[in-house]
């Protein structure tokens, strides 16, 4: 156990390697025989319909796990079984803020199971889609344009370019000819070499309000007043219009119609919360619990509700309305809903379990000194020289020079002098190349910590590649500490250890047999 805290910190910094999911054998799922036994998990038979179940269930990382191995896949949500078993004997659910985290995960995913389900149960009627399609025809229209265009970067080009495309407007009042117009005075080169044309301008489109606004409320052949916008005036002239057939945009129309309406539907019931400033539902709500449902939620949401309360309550309050009705449609009790359900409970449980065996694990003094002695190297300051070789797009250069002068230091010259000849950090050149110390745990890249800490004092380092450059490390001295001032960070890092055996020892002892 007490070399455990050597391998983490290897693993947090010095040796760290990407773990590799072994390559696992695939289940091959028979959609006509869902009741086929596809795998055993703790004795259990899994069915093929429960296992694609569970894996629609998954948050997307467990899902790419479950694609590369069937049988981790299953391990791990029998390891989360055996965890949330271990949470409930604890009495963990039953307490804060763990009770309130369990609570808000249930509600959140049945309003959206809810929210979802209403959705598609919404029927739209061909009927529906045509009228929809007949009031809105703006949004499935483009009307062409042409322009005249007059810009502006100071004040008093703005008033001269206002002043020049009112006489312009009046010239086409009186008959000019529009494109003529342009050729003459446009400044936007690629609209005027085409006759002014600009194109569509339809309502989805991301241009200014003002000119949807004139566009369509121009009659075809017609042209507007000067139109100020933020880079100059504008005269446009309405073309022609495009619209959209109703074939092609039938599809899209059924979906704004549901969207729509669901959005409509869940207003009315975000409405219908009963809220004030320290009540929900009528029932009172004190500061304290505020601020325990804000420690439920992601850092996100809850920087956006700790000023407003009320929005907070309400929010709350419509969750749980949603959740009711959800409850009485039976969602939790159906695919894939439940299934969700029970993961993301296990998951928290599972989580809460970690924090409190962590916690409560006891680290007797006899494993500090022990642990102490056996990492000294690793818990004490580094004292180095550098030489700082910087790369930009001289990379190769920046190599080659490093290698040189490190085969120059192995052969025999002093790293001081080769810090003064070539060393490009300022700082540690003025100090004869001392840096740091430094501690394994500092914030510092890990081909650095790995190229430190592997070496013997007196030892010097191959070139070490760096995102600013390559350097040469000479560890100087490993300054020991005490084992007073590392005592905290050792006992934290002997109970990570020991949870960490714990949690693979409830891991090995889930069984996994692929059937199939």
């Amino acid at each position: 156990m007490i070399r455990l805290i050597a391998a983490i910190l290897l693993a947090e910094g010095l040796f760290s390697q990407p773990t590799r999911i072994q390559d696992g054998r695939q289940i091959e799922i028979d959609p006509s025989r869902p009741r086929e036994i596809v795998a055993k998990l703790d004795g259990q038979d899994i069915t093929a319909e429960e296992f694609q179940q569970l894996i629609i269930a998954m948050d997307p990382k467990a899902k790419e796990a479950a694609r590369n191995n069937a049988a981790e896949m299953l391990r791990y949500v029998g390891w989360l079984r055996r965890m949330g078993a271990e949470a409930e004997k604890r009495g963990l659910p039953s307490r804060n803020p763990l009770m309130l985290q369990l609570e808000m995960a249930r509600i959140q995913l049945l309003s959206n199971a809810l929210i979802q389900q209403h959705e598609v149960e919404e029927v739209v009627t061909p009927f529906e889609q045509q009228g929809y399609y007949t009031a809105n025809k703006n949004m499935y229209s483009g009307v062409k344009v042409k322009l005249i265009y007059l810009p502006f970067t100071t004040e008093t080009e703005e008033l001269q370019a206002k002043r020049k495309m009112e006489e312009i407007h009046k010239k086409l009042v009186a008959g000019a000819d529009f494109v003529a117009t342009v050729k003459e005075f446009s400044k936007h080169e690629e609209s005027r070499e085409k006759d002014g044309d600009y194109g569509e301008v339809r309502m989805a489109d991301q241009v200014p309000q003002v000119v949807k606004d004139v566009a369509f409320g121009l009659k075809d052949g017609a042209f507007s007043t000067p139109t100020r916008l933020p880079n100059g005036y504008y005269i446009f002239q309405r073309t022609g219009v495009n619209v959209d057939p109703y074939d092609k945009v039938k599809d899209s129309i059924f979906t704004e119609i549901k969207q729509k309406r669901n959005l409509e539907w869940v207003e009315k019931h975000r409405q219908a919360v009963n809220v004030k400033k320290n009540s929900l539902e009528g029932q009172p709500v004190t500061p304290k619990e505020i601020e325990q449902y804000l420690g439920a939620m992601d850092e996100k949401l809850r920087a956006n509700l700790r000023d407003n309360p009320e929005e907070l309550l309400r929010g709350i309050g419509f969750m749980r309305r949603m959740t009711k009705l959800a409850e009485e449609q039976k969602l939790d009790q159906t695919a894939p809903f439940r299934q969700q359900l029970e993961l993301t409970r296990l998951q928290a449980l599972s989580s809460a379990l970690m924090q409190s065996q962590e916690q409560t694990t006891q680290v007797s003094d006899v494993e500090v000194r022990q642990a102490y002695k056996d990492n000294l190297k690793y818990v004490s300051l580094a004292k180095l020289k550098i030489v700082f070789f910087p790369s930009d797009s001289s990379d190769d250069a920046a190599l080659a020079l490093a290698k040189e002068v490190h085969e120059k230091i192995k052969a025999g010259a002093d790293f001081i002098e080769m810090v003064k000849q070539h060393s490009k950090d300022p700082v540690s050149r003025d100090k004869n190349g001392d840096y740091g110390p430094l501690k394994i745990t500092d914030d510092i890249p890990g081909p650095a910590k790995q190229a430190i800490w592997s070496m013997e004092p007196g030892g010097v380092s191959a070139p070490v590649k760096l995102p600013n450059g390559y350097y040469l490390f000479k560890l100087i001295a490993l300054e020991e500490p005490g084992i007073e001032k590392v005592r905290e960070e050792l006992t934290k890092r002997l109970r990570t250890a020991k949870s960490r055996e714990w949690l693979n020892s409830m891991r090995a002892q889930v069984q996994v047999t692929l059937t199939k």
